[in-house]
């Protein structure tokens, strides 16, 4: 089994959410008192570090989604 990410129950209770390795099957797991903060914090916060939507920084290749601030073609830098 290895921890794939972490959310919080009723109560504001947390709970792991494990994997397992061999057949995939997700399983919940409520966290103790002694587990590792850090460690639950960095598991939180891995969506955010590898966002699930691709994201190109080569030039010449479109993004899949555009900022409504990103330059278009013709338009000129302002500095």
């Amino acid at each position: 089994m290895e921890p794939i990410a972490v959310t919080v129950r009723a109560e504001s209770r947390w709970v792991l959410i494990h994997r397992c390795t061999r057949c995939g099957r997700l399983r919940l797991n409520k966290t103790a008192g002694d587990d590792n903060v850090l460690l639950l914090m960095q598991l939180a916060a891995l969506p955010l570090a590898t966002p699930f939507v691709p994201f190109s920084g080569e030039p010449g290749t479109t993004p899949a989604v555009r900022s409504s601030r990103a330059e278009r073609p013709g338009d000129r830098s302002r500095t």
